[in-house]
């Protein structure tokens, strides 16, 4: 746009692949990470309702699994450039990172990779709960369904194309009958894709703390004004996501009451808001 003077974001190095799965304390790392200074490190929590950001990894699931309807056929893998328009100008990825994960070793093969790796009985709890009934079910289903397609967006068809394509799957049921074989093929995709590179691969523990991260990352252990080192970062991202979640969806209906006033007086967008929020227990 003509005297449009916003300066795009400094093109950086990737220097870190944080590919432990979402709901493996991902936000934490990506606190901690941080704080070791690196910079602008993406989590997908802190994308909620960029459109542009779901577009791009939209994309980049059409072009990564085959199982997908949408999928652009051998050949046409994403490549260093598109995946700069997502994270050219950060210095550490995580969370959904993970779901491209074996793609994203190859195509920043200077960057250090951690692999963090939970019990999977606790993961699939906390995915099912968290995740999944976020993105299927009567509220998501009218969001991803009659809200998003009246308003452009496509955060919640992204996320789902992400998660279905990652899990070879074609819809919510079988998604959940696949998740056991790809939490497998994850972590074993992963190391396999790393073992070239002797060195390049950290597994970490939750609750091992800053020491072997920061060996493995050769940062010194950050201190506070005491001179003892900080706690490691522990952030409820069950909490977080929710609220996201929450205020993505209350600002899509002001969005769309704005759209339709002048149409319709609001009355279609007012019952709906009144419908979501009946459902939520708020009225």
């Amino acid at each position: 746009m003509a005297g449009d003077t916003t300066a795009p974001p400094p093109k950086r190095e990737m220097k870190v692949l944080a590919l432990g799965l979402f709901r493996t304390g991902t936000y934490s790392m990506s606190q901690a990470l941080t704080t070791l200074g690196y910079a602008n490190v993406y989590h997908g929590l802190n994308s909620m309702g960029n459109n542009s950001d779901w577009a791009i990894l939209g994309n980049a699931a059409d072009a990564t699994f085959p199982s997908l309807p949408t999928y652009r056929g051998p050949g046409n893998e994403f490549t260093r450039q598109e995946w700069d328009g997502i994270w050219g100008s950060c210095e550490a990825v995580t969370d959904v990172a993970s779901i491209f994960g074996a793609a994203l070793v190859k195509a920043y093969p200077d960057a250090k990779v951690i692999l963090v790796e939970r019990d999977y009985g606790k993961w699939s709890k906390s995915v099912n709960e968290t995740i999944i009934t976020s993105l299927w079910g009567t509220i998501p289903n009218f969001f991803v369904n009659v809200v998003e397609p009246l308003l452009g967006s496509v955060t919640g068809p992204a996320n789902r194309k992400m998660l279905l394509g990652w899990a070879n799957a074609k819809d919510e049921k079988e998604l959940g009958a696949n998740l056991r074989a790809a939490w497998e093929r994850h972590h074993s995709e992963i190391r396999e894709t790393c073992a070239a590179t002797p060195g390049r691969l950290l597994n970490y523990k939750l609750g091992d703390g800053w020491a072997p991260l920061c060996e493995f990352l050769g940062r010194e252990v950050p201190v506070g004004e005491d001179g003892k080192p900080l706690p490691f970062p522990h952030a409820n991202e069950a909490t977080a996501l929710r609220q996201k979640i929450i205020d993505q969806q209350i600002t899509m209906l002001k969005k769309l009451a704005g759209n339709m006033l002048p149409w319709v007086g609001g009355a279609t967008a007012a019952g709906a808001g009144w419908w979501w929020a009946s459902s939520q227990g708020w009225i």
